[in-house]
């Protein structure tokens, strides 16, 4: 199965591309990367590093989220001194934070 991986990498890092997408389009390479994916997930997904270690960002369209990977995390923060300079806010609680004050609705 490791030969697939790189389709799986691409997969999860860029699915939108042409190339992918006219390789997924012929008959059984589509079916054929879901194999692969399913076998990186069995196990709580112990595999999956596997596919997506080499990628700096993984893209999930299911989810409609894209998530920086420990490579893409380094990339970023290795170009700066401040280490926590790159933290992604929790934005359901910020807004949850908002709502509960005493703001008003321009304020807000």
């Amino acid at each position: 199965m490791m030969r697939e991986a790189p389709v799986a990498e691409s997969f999860k890092g860029l699915p939108k591309n042409n190339a992918l997408i006219k390789f997924l389009s012929e008959e059984g390479n589509k079916s054929l990367l879901l194999k692969t994916e399913n076998f990186y997930m069995q196990n709580n997904s112990k595999e999956m590093p596997k596919a997506t270690d080499p990628l700096f960002f993984i893209i999930d369209e299911k989810a409609n989220s894209i998530e920086l990977t420990e490579k893409g995390l380094d990339l970023i923060s290795d170009s700066v001194e401040d280490i926590s300079f790159f933290i992604l806010p929790d934005v359901g609680s910020k807004i949850a934070d908002i709502e509960k004050s005493e703001l008003s609705d321009r304020e807000s």
